[in-house]
């Protein structure tokens, strides 16, 4: 069963309600030292030339798919914040924002090619911190990370990549920080007001603080049949975090 998180849209410096998001967020800074997203992938020029392969996808009203240059990708049981990101073809890399509630945990992914084959799909998370109000609260998503390994997906008996889904103990992993250095950063980032919240707190994972999964990435790769080059797409899903 498919795992729902009861999280919220990030901010990059904002602070969210449940609800209502009080201040939109700016875009977040990919280049992250030393994270996935930093490493290159290969560009394809070609665009995708057989009509009847897009449309081949089974696409409901809670599907994802995304159409790259050379092959498409569909996220079963997934919603997206901006689905008109997805109406255009992608060339290797796309980043879009779950609605609430929503994660790829659990979901199936499906991958149609005319020009590719031997697939190979990965996964991956990121960790930030988040400070909570009562509702609104102040993301930090901007600052430290835990980054996890890449896990291979393994298929159905219907050809399906099943996502890799965590334990409480995987969510909540954070590089070493002291109290002081997550004030600093909070008062920098959110206000005096949202300090005052942490007096009496002794550790990041100590409410209102908390730390939670605030980007999976997918990273699928497969070669040319045409003439064997290696080809490499990326997903960032942004990830609202816990109220």
């Amino acid at each position: 069963m498919k795992r729902r998180l009861p999280f919220i849209i990030l901010a990059t410096g904002t602070f969210w309600s449940c609800d209502t998001p009080i201040i939109q967020q700016q875009k977040q800074n990919l280049k992250q030292t030393g994270h996935h997203v930093d490493r290159e992938v290969n560009i394809s020029d070609r665009q995708i030339d057989t009509v009847a392969t897009a449309e081949a996808v089974n696409e409901t009203k809670s599907n994802t798919t995304i159409k790259f240059n050379d092959l498409v990708v569909s996220i079963q049981d997934l919603a997206i914040f901006n689905p008109e990101k997805l109406d255009s073809v992608q060339r290797d890399t796309i980043e879009v924002e779950a609605e609430v509630g929503e994660s790829i945990e659990g979901s199936s992914i499906s991958i149609l090619s005319d020009h590719i084959s031997d697939f190979r799909v990965e996964q991956s998370y990121e960790t930030s911190a988040t400070i909570m109000n009562e509702g609104p609260h102040c993301d930090l998503i901007e600052w430290k990370h835990f980054n996890s390994g890449w896990k291979s997906l393994r298929q159905n008996a219907n050809g399906r990549f099943l996502c890799a889904e965590y334990t409480e103990g995987e969510r909540t992993i954070f590089p070493g920080v002291s109290m002081e250095e997550l004030k600093q950063k909070v008062k920098e980032q959110c206000g005096e007001e949202w300090v005052k919240l942490l007096v009496k707190v002794k550790s990041p994972t100590e409410y209102p603080c908390a730390i939670g999964i605030s980007r999976y990435f997918l990273r699928i790769t497969g070669f040319r049949k045409d003439s064997g080059k290696k080809t490499t797409k990326l997903i960032v899903l942004k990830t609202p975090m816990g109220c």
